[in-house]
């Protein structure tokens, strides 16, 4: 009898450290989840500013009535506006961090300025990370463009 008794505990043991195991390690991947998804967020929040800056330095450009200026540059302003459109529909939130957003500190009046949330719950935080990497230097290009052009 006290032998069976051993022999039950012992599943119980090895069940119970199994089971510390499996939610150790799953600590640990929602650690580097944490860390992947507020790394995103913070990519995020620069491509941002970037635009937003961006945002500004086209409205300063196509204020310019220069005509030597509009002639020279009217195609480029064009084509930046539309990368500046196809880059804002391509913006998605980062989950976990959609109501940290704040959207005070930047203007919408000039553009359109939507988060998408289609497939989101699908995608992985390391491909978040790769996303959000991928649209602050999709930006990042872009606003070099609008430097580039002198007044």
């Amino acid at each position: 009898m006290i032998q069976r008794k051993r022999l039950i505990r012992l599943p119980k043991l090895l069940v119970l450290t199994l089971g510390l195991i499996v939610l150790l390690s799953a600590c640990g991947d929602k650690k580097q989840h944490d860390e992947d998804l507020q790394q995103a967020f913070e990519l995020h929040k620069e491509a941002i500013k970037v635009r937003q800056m961006a945002q500004d330095q086209m409205a300063q450009l196509n204020a310019n009535n220069d005509s030597l200026f509009v002639a020279t540059y009217t195609k480029d302003l064009q084509s930046i506006s539309g990368l500046l459109e196809t880059w804002d529909g391509q913006l998605v939130e980062v989950p976990g961090f959609e109501e940290e957003h704040d959207h005070s500190d930047h203007d919408h009046s000039d553009h359109d300025h939507h988060h998408h949330h289609d497939g989101q719950q699908e995608l992985t935080p390391k491909q978040h990370l790769e996303i959000q990497r991928h649209l602050l230097e999709e930006i990042q290009v872009i606003a070099e463009r609008i430097s580039n052009i002198k007044e």
